[in-house]
């Protein structure tokens, strides 16, 4: 073991994907303190999010291709480790910490975050026990003040470093947008990758029409902005948004083909009555055998996006709604249910309900059975 007086600098994180908040953090660590290294350290899983991020080989290509654009690759001080990854569970500092220190057990050791994780840190596991091993850096991100708990001392980082949530960030590349905080480097590498629903997208707009494509989107936008406060993961709230019409511009011969549904009993009379209504029990199937989609969430969510049905998961809720609210939608309804949706989320839910009954009842439509059966529900759950 090399003993070095040399600081070794710890960053540990998910880096899902890397954005200039990291980079700018780690080069303002190596500026002023001139570390022997650096460690970039991807996590397998944090413990604070239900969260499992993209392949660390895939999070290491997309880190190596930021680091090459901010002019970082190629020093000898940085370094992607696989220590945390390697171990394939959930992985606390303090291990991360000690695993480091037998590395070099000699230099001092600090671990590089950046404010927002200050106020929280003695919620971490064993902090006393981090706090005798390693000192902190910490820079300051705009939103949160550079202060830590009584008791946690930490060494500040001077400058100001930009704003760059992870997860907001995400939700632009489940869209398909380009995140102004992500480098062009490490989108690329997402794209070469078919990371954060690239893969389904493309293959999405290869099955429905530009307006469709662009409807799927404002439903993902929508169920992205709606998920946290219904305890849903983002990734499988966008992925079952952009599939809920996967079919619905096929061929009414080939929606009848492919519509499939144990919970389904009017298959028939709906293929006579209202057969575009097969489109979402095809894209059920279509998104199982096309998009390789087994999650039962997300095939429920598609399958019951255009009648409902007593019973059905939150996330068939938050589809269902998000259909009819999201961003685009020509008739005031929408936008009512969707103010209403970001205050009381089950209230929305049942005048969405209402709103598609109303619609098919004032055209004289065929009203499906799920949809009446879905809306005595709510009553009875309304009453009760």
């Amino acid at each position: 073991m090399k003993k070095d007086k040399s600081p070794v600098i710890i960053y540990g994180g998910s880096f899902d994907p890397p954005h200039k908040g990291h980079l700018a953090l780690a080069a303002a660590a190596l500026r002023q303190f001139r570390p022997s290294v650096i460690y970039f350290v991807p996590g397998f899983k944090t413990p604070f999010k239900d969260l499992y991020p993209v392949p660390f080989r895939d999070r290491s290509a997309m880190l190596r291709a930021a680091l090459a654009e901010a002019g970082l690759s190629g020093r000898k001080e940085i370094k992607i480790s696989s220590f945390e990854a390697g171990l394939k569970r959930v992985v606390y500092t303090w291990e991360t910490v000690a695993h480091f220190r037998r590395l070099h057990p000699g230099a001092p050791l600090f671990f590089l975050m950046g404010s927002d994780c200050l106020a929280g840190f003695r919620n971490w596991r064993r902090s006393g026990w981090i706090l005798k091993k390693a000192g902190l850096l910490a820079g300051l991100r705009p939103g949160y003040s550079l202060k830590a708990a009584p008791g946690v001392p930490f060494i500040a980082l001077a400058g100001r470093f930009p704003r760059a949530a992870s997860s907001a960030i995400r939700a632009e590349l489940f869209l398909g947008e380009k995140p102004a905080q992500v480098g062009r480097g490490a989108l690329e590498q997402a794209g070469k990758r078919s990371l954060y629903l690239s893969r389904e997208r493309a293959l999405l707009k290869g099955l429905v029409t530009p307006a469709r494509f662009s409807h799927s989107v404002e439903t993902a936008r929508l169920a992205l902005l709606l998920a946290p406060g219904l305890g849903l993961p983002p990734q499988q709230a966008a992925l079952a948004a952009l599939l809920h019409d996967c079919a619905r511009d096929l061929p009414l011969s080939s929606m009848a083909r492919l519509a499939r549904g144990p919970r389904e009993a009017l298959l028939g009379e709906t293929a006579v009555k209202a057969p575009v209504l097969l489109h979402a029990w095809a894209g059920a199937a279509l998104a199982r055998a096309r998009f390789g989609v087994t999650d039962p969430g997300v095939l429920e969510a598609v399958a019951l996006h255009a009648t409902g049905a007593p019973g059905m998961g939150a996330l068939a809720r938050l589809v269902y709604l998000c259909d009819l609210a999201c961003f685009g939608r020509g008739f005031p309804e929408a936008g009512e249910v969707r103010r209403l949706a970001f205050k009381d989320f089950s209230a929305a839910f049942r005048a969405a309900n209402y709103v598609k009954l109303v619609y098919a009842f004032s055209g004289d439509s065929w009203v499906h059975p799920l949809s009446v059966s879905l809306w005595n529900s709510l009553q009875e759950t309304k009453r009760g």
